[in-house]
């Protein structure tokens, strides 16, 4: 299977305080870099993003949720295939192979979902 795992979710929090306080203090998971409406959360193998509710910057048009999933290099080619034309809005695919490649989607619910190599090189710097 070409589809590895979740590399990154991003989740809209009505209070980033209590929300890093559950996910880092209660679960453990390490906070890599925190500003005022977002903060990054490091796995071995995928992060966390926390971010305000209503907040500026990245995927505020990635509908109610963003999220990616690692893949291999090929099934990263063949989704691409699949999906870039004109039955799904799409952005990308960007990078380069051998050092990451992402590409965007929007799903049947609004969602904006993502395939990425990232994590198959290392952890990505926030």
């Amino acid at each position: 299977m070409g589809v590895i795992g979740i590399e990154e979710i991003f989740l809209d929090v009505k209070d980033l305080a209590k929300a890093v306080d559950f996910y880092h203090n209660l679960l453990g998971i390490p906070v890599v870099k925190r500003d005022a409406e977002r903060a990054y959360l490091q796995c071995e193998r995928s992060h966390v993003v926390l971010q305000v509710k209503g907040h500026s910057g990245r995927h505020r048009g990635g509908g109610p949720m963003h999220f990616s999933f690692t893949v291999t290099e090929d099934t990263f080619d063949e989704i691409a295939a699949r999906v870039v034309g004109p039955q799904f809005f799409t952005r990308g695919p960007m990078g380069k192979q051998g050092q990451g490649r992402t590409l965007f989607m929007i799903d049947p619910d609004g969602n904006e979902a993502e395939v990425n190599t990232r994590y198959l090189y290392g952890i990505p710097k926030r």
